[in-house]
């Protein structure tokens, strides 16, 4: 069964695919072109003409870095949350094991401080 988006929720997950696409200093061509797709579409897709397929957005969240939930997140902090998922997961995609490891360990220290200082103001 294919999702129905709302008029104002098409556009919003087409901003968010823009926006992502010019971070990533992308034209709609070069997006287009590893989506396998036009560029009439992709800004289709982007005004929130026309959504996209299932295919077709998990081809942008590649293109893009992303995964599909970066442009389907339906509130802020679902969208700010994903956002630094993802830009963490970049991070660590070029870290060989022995760095990864260390910051794995460096979050999670910086994790309990922070519940002890969350603990601590209540």
């Amino acid at each position: 069964m294919k999702p129905k988006f709302t008029k104002e929720e098409k556009k919003l997950i087409g901003r968010r695919i823009r926006d992502a696409r010019n971070a990533e200093k992308l034209t709609l061509e070069q997006l287009a072109e590893k989506c396998e797709c036009s560029s009439k579409h992709i800004g289709d897709v982007e005004r929130g003409t026309v959504s996209a397929s299932w295919p077709l957005a998990v081809k942008i969240g590649k293109a893009l870095n992303t995964g599909v939930d970066y442009y389907l997140a339906d509130t802020s902090d679902q969208y700010f949350d994903i956002q630094i998922d993802v830009e963490i997961s970049n991070i660590l995609k070029d870290c060989d094991m022995e760095t990864r490891m260390a910051i794995r360990d460096t979050a999670r220290r910086i994790a309990e401080y922070g519940k002890k200082i969350q603990a601590k103001n209540k």
